[in-house]
């Protein structure tokens, strides 16, 4: 029940939010990365959260997170990416990621948690829309 009261939470918070959020697992930790606004092209500040177990889990105090976003090479147009090393700040990461162009982007975000443990989540964004097309 409580799981389900979290997911509705997380759905309300976003549909009048007017930003960006994807979630996901990677092994047992839950990643969400979020936005105030819409990721869009130019520069946009992203936040990630780390929870053991599912939204709303322990915290995870993780020792490094990086993240790269990246379009593949395409006819008449270079490969392109945008990498960041996410700061702590209070119980979350945060880094800056510009995108050149709009589209759909590929991300990949590495953590190493507390105890070491190398973590990676794949998924893609949309610019210009509230959440990914599809859920990990």
């Amino acid at each position: 029940m409580k799981k389900i009261f979290s997911s509705i939470a997380v759905l309300a918070t976003l549909s009048f939010a007017g930003g960006f959020m994807d979630m996901g697992m990677s092994g047992d930790l839950h990643v969400m990365l979020s936005s105030e606004r819409v990721l869009s092209e130019g520069q946009n500040r992203i936040k990630i959260e780390l929870n053991r177990g599912g939204h709303g889990g322990k915290v995870v105090d993780a020792k490094d997170v990086r993240v790269k976003f990246f379009m593949p090479q395409m006819p008449g147009m270079p490969y392109m990416e945008s990498k960041d090393i996410c700061k702590k700040i209070e119980n979350f990461f945060e880094c800056n990621v510009n995108f050149p162009m709009g589209g759909t982007w590929q991300y990949q975000l590495f953590v190493k948690d507390e105890q070491g443990k190398d973590y990676k989540h794949k998924g893609s964004v949309n610019l210009g829309q509230a959440s990914s097309a599809h859920r990990h």
